[in-house]
């Protein structure tokens, strides 16, 4: 097991002059920075490796004067500049990435209009000119429904970070009845004025440990409640004592057993030690729910806390979709039962815009349905077609094969894609 990433969360006063922002952040960073450091040695002292350091905030698009105050073309070089001055002084206090939500657009359906469209347009510019910048757009939640046009634009977003690379999709996901404070990212964001922190772990190889040391279910079972809360007794327990001695809240731990891609590593291979014959295989569902049972039901296991099958990470999902042993329809049923959505998903390049706003319509619906966080990180490869490799120079990332979708013409009028129905609510 390691920890995935340390996630500390601020609210950052974009659109403020420059040297008022460098003061802001210089003040916080250096707090950080010795939460940080005590968090990385005590972790370490347990033989826990921490892998990251990270921050996020609130959406850059806020719906306050300050942002309408300006015109759009002067908003985005703002924006544009202070997200160079952050990335320079995160550096500086040793955090790896940072995460600014776009926009929080389930909630601004009413208002959501050309601006916002025209700002989200500018994402694409914002992921490839940093090295260190995540984002996403929050665009449905049970309370409010679905944001469609904001469901178009991110269609068009992931089809133009495919261009010209594809790994360009991994800063950024669509996500849908996401909490603030999910520490994972893209998705992770903070509205609280007070900062805070949160875990996420990477502990498939927990779950792999487990079960191939049991010889039924029941015992698997059993087996994994034990160990997920011995882990959480362990980190919540030094993790709040940190948060009293730096004086900054302690959100919890995203229990989500994240991968890593060698086969100890796995989720795919848990299946396999369960006796399922692959990841995908009939019956398998059971293993999600298996997994998802098992999480502790406490109030500092935070975000998504589910089973996550993020394919191009995981060496063993990775390899069943190169043997075509599972599709989007297998990730969507998983979702229902609690899995994370579909992360990493490598797609045929000439995915049109109008299949990936049906993807994510059918991601968001799940969500809203079953009151469950959700995210989608879609990767279109260029010039791939469904079958042909896909193998990213990336630790991260395992070899595998561009997923096969089902195809839909792109010369309807009438659907809900070509209307111009901004929401819709069915709760």
């Amino acid at each position: 097991m390691k920890v995935r990433a340390i996630t500390v969360g601020l609210k950052i006063p974009y659109l403020t002059e420059d040297k008022e922002l460098e003061n802001y952040m210089e003040q916080n960073l250096q707090r950080f920075y010795s939460l940080n450091n005590d968090l990385v040695q005590n972790l370490n002292n347990l033989g826990i490796e921490v892998q990251t350091k990270r921050l996020c905030s609130q959406p850059i698009l806020t719906y306050d004067q300050q942002l309408y105050s300006r015109n759009l073309n002067e908003t985005l070089i703002k924006i544009h500049k202070q997200l160079e001055i952050l990335e320079n002084i995160l550096k500086t206090y040793e955090f790896d990435y940072f995460a600014s939500c776009a926009v929080i657009a389930d909630e601004q359906i009413q208002k959501y209009g050309i601006y916002e469209k025209l700002l989200l347009n500018e994402i694409p510019a914002f992921i490839k000119r940093r090295d260190k910048f995540f984002t996403s757009v929050h665009v449905a939640s049970r309370e409010n429904g679905i944001n469609l046009s904001a469901l178009r634009s991110c269609a068009k977003i992931v089809k133009e970070l495919s261009q010209p690379d594809p790994f360009q999709n991994l800063n950024f996901c669509v996500s849908t009845n996401v909490p603030p404070d999910t520490p994972f990212f893209p998705a992770a964001y903070h509205l609280s004025e007070e900062p805070s922190f949160g875990l996420a772990l990477e502990m498939a190889d927990e779950v792999v440990k487990v079960f191939e040391s049991t010889d039924s279910f029941k015992k698997a079972q059993e087996r994994l409640i034990v160990r997920f809360k011995e882990i959480y007794d362990t980190l919540a327990n030094l993790c709040e004592e940190i948060a009293t001695k730096n004086g900054i809240r302690f959100n919890g731990i995203d229990f989500s057993p994240a991968p890593y891609p060698s086969p100890e590593k796995s989720i795919g291979t848990a299946f396999e030690k369960l006796n399922f014959e692959y990841f995908g295989a009939p019956g398998s569902l059971l293993g999600v729910a298996l997994i998802k049972s098992a999480i502790p039901k406490q109030n500092k296991v935070i975000g998504f806390s589910g089973f996550m099958p993020s394919v191009l990470e995981d060496f063993t999902i990775a390899n069943s979709l190169s043997e075509n042993r599972f599709n989007l329809d297998t990730l969507l049923l998983y979702a229902t039962i609690c899995g994370t959505g579909l992360d990493c998903v490598p797609l045929p390049g000439n995915v049109t815009e109008r299949e990936l706003f049906y993807i994510l319509l059918d991601l968001c619906t799940i969500s809203l349905r079953l009151n469950k966080p959700l995210t989608a990180r879609l990767m279109p490869i260029p010039e791939r077609s469904a079958g042909d490799p896909v193998n990213f120079d990336f630790e991260y990332f395992a070899p595998s094969k561009v997923m096969e979708i089902r195809r839909l013409s792109d010369t309807s009028e009438n659907d809900l894609f070509s209307s111009k129905e901004k929401s819709i609510t069915f709760l």
